[in-house]
């Protein structure tokens, strides 16, 4: 599953991922003229320099560990990718690249994956990482005692469980993967139960990470000062207050130029315009959209250095389940489609900084636009909705409780159908970390949320959301026909993919499984002199490209 928030604000977001509005709007104080100019006179002096380190503004609300196999948002991810890496990874163009594997062989039944692994590929003590060790992680990624044995508290099933044998981990029936074969010094072979051409891509998520399979053996407490694989080690970790990494000698791609990173946690993090402004941070990723308009604006005679605009692969929509009742009628969701002006939320809200959608699927996935024929708004539509449903009304409707961590989108559909059609919708807010439980749970039949790609395809969005069998279908939604469009994209050529998730995407549309607000845009800031940065539409991948300009 993926939440995410990146280098941050109070936002929250599943990357598997949630949905927030923070107050920021009078964050960034007023100079005067003498102001000014002393703050532009201190932006030339504090010019960024590859020696200084990275200074960065993390999560408010965690992470809870450095574990990779436990990791279920976006900031923990993006943390987990500078510590560890997988066998493979995503390059900026978000394509799948090898990482500690040296070759990967597909067979031609696209069912086995043979890799070997560099024999540059080392953990942070120096240790060469052996197949052992990637049997080990892709094992315990699946593990339920890795959580505790809290199997939804596991984000490796979304990734690996094409794998043979991940059900038996899973349900604790197996130990050891089956499908995953030593063979040979520094090769393994991991064969696959049913076609996947993402599957190269989910190799390189946050929980198929290598860990140090001795270290974890040996010292329960491991996660806290990790011997990772990745390309920076971690020198320091105080949870809930910072994260102190510095570049890792044994990286097989060479030493990062960029020699430490600083991370501010918990309250130290909030405010990352104004930590920027101060000359505090360095990089802030995730600018509010509202106050672009602020910042670019010459009249506030602050100088914030270079601000980049990236259309992401991110959705923040409504979430309704059909399993339980009333949501269970679908003309009840139908209702709820037709009678909120959800445009309104990028026009008004944004003052049209993010794109207003109307499915699930983002633009720039595939280099293409994914239209879909939404329902306008339509307050008689909706009665007329309401009055084919089995409840004949809206006064005869149960109550629908609709939850999220932040519930301000939540209050506006709340408001508008009350109004418009005497429906009852209890907006439940919930803390971040009791809302990421209780979406693995299953115990929202209806959720808001901001879900970020987990990797460059709709299948990331549609079949992870919606499928049947999929772990973060958090309202346990059933469509038969839509399995069948996700199954037969599994099989098919890359032309007859699009055809059949944009059927999959406008079903979703039409049986009201949900109700897509925006599409995010990501703005990133960057410190004067900060050069190497990869602001991709999945945020920023690795530091280790990060480097001082001339």
């Amino acid at each position: 599953m993926h939440i995410g928030q990146l280098f941050m604000d109070t936002r929250k977001r599943f990357s598997r991922r949630t949905l927030s509005k923070a107050p920021f709007v009078g964050l960034v104080p007023t100079l005067g003229a003498g102001d000014s100019a002393r703050a532009r006179r201190q932006d030339q002096s504090r010019r960024w320099q590859a020696a200084d380190g990275l200074r960065l503004a993390g999560s408010t609300t965690g992470p809870a560990s450095l574990d990779p196999a436990l990791s279920r948002d976006l900031p923990t991810n993006f943390l987990i990718r500078q510590i560890y890496r997988g066998l493979v990874s995503l390059d900026p163009d978000l394509q799948p690249e090898l990482a500690l594997a040296a070759t990967v062989d597909v067979s031609s039944d696209g069912l086995t994956y043979t890799l070997s692994i560099r024999e540059s590929a080392r953990f942070h003590d120096g240790r060469v990482v052996t197949p052992e060790d990637v049997q080990f992680s892709l094992t315990r990624a699946l593990d339920p005692q890795t959580a505790g044995g809290f199997r939804d508290g596991l984000a490796g099933a979304t990734y690996l469980r094409d794998i043979a044998g991940a059900d038996d981990v899973l349900s604790g029936a197996a130990e050891s993967l089956s499908g995953i074969a030593i063979v040979g010094d520094r090769s393994v072979a991991i064969s696959l139960t049913r076609h996947s051409p993402t599957f190269l891509m989910k190799l390189a998520s946050a929980p198929a990470s290598i860990v140090d399979a001795q270290q974890v053996r040996a010292n329960p407490d491991w996660w806290v000062l990790p011997n990772g694989s990745g390309p920076f080690s971690v020198a320091s970790w105080e949870p809930g207050n910072s994260l102190a990494l510095v570049a890792a000698d044994s990286w097989w791609e060479g030493r990062a130029q960029v020699e430490s990173i600083a991370m501010r946690l918990g309250t130290s993090a909030s405010q990352p315009i104004n930590l920027f402004q101060a000359g505090e941070i360095d990089l802030v990723e995730d600018v509010p959209a509202e106050i672009v308009e602020l910042i670019v604006d010459p009249a506030s005679g602050v100088q914030y250095g270079a601000l980049i605009e990236t259309s992401l692969f991110a959705t923040v929509f409504i979430a309704l389940g059909n399993a339980v009742a009333p949501l269970d009628d679908a003309h009840v969701r139908k209702a709820l489609q037709r009678v909120f002006p959800r445009e309104f939320v990028a026009e008004a809200t944004y003052n049209g900084a993010v794109a207003t959608a109307s499915g699930i699927v983002p633009p720039g996935m595939f280099n293409r636009q994914w239209p879909n024929q939404y329902p306008p708004h339509d307050v008689a539509s909706a009665r007329e909705e309401l009055r084919l449903s089995r409840y004949g009304s809206a006064e005869q409707v149960p109550p629908i409780s609709i939850y999220a961590a932040d519930i301000a989108f939540v209050e506006s559909i709340r408001d508008v159908a009350s109004q418009s059609l005497g429906l009852r919708i209890e907006a439940v807010q919930v803390p971040w970390l009791d809302f990421l439980n209780g979406l693995a749970e299953r115990r929202f039949p209806a959720y808001s949320l901001y879900w970020g790609a987990d990797y460059p395809d709709p299948e990331s969005m549609i079949e992870m959301l919606f499928g049947s069998s999929s772990p973060d279908n958090y309202t346990g939604y059933w469509n038969d026909e839509l399995d069948e469009l996700l199954n037969a994209a599994r099989t098919s050529d890359r032309s007859e993919r699009i055809a059949l998730f944009d059927l999959a995407n406008q079903l979703l549309i039409d049986d009201a499984a949900l109700i897509p607000l925006y599409h995010p845009t990501g703005f990133t800031l960057l410190r004067e002199g900060l050069g190497g940065v990869d602001v991709t539409p999945m945020g920023i991948v690795g530091l280790e490209t990060i480097q001082g300009l001339a």
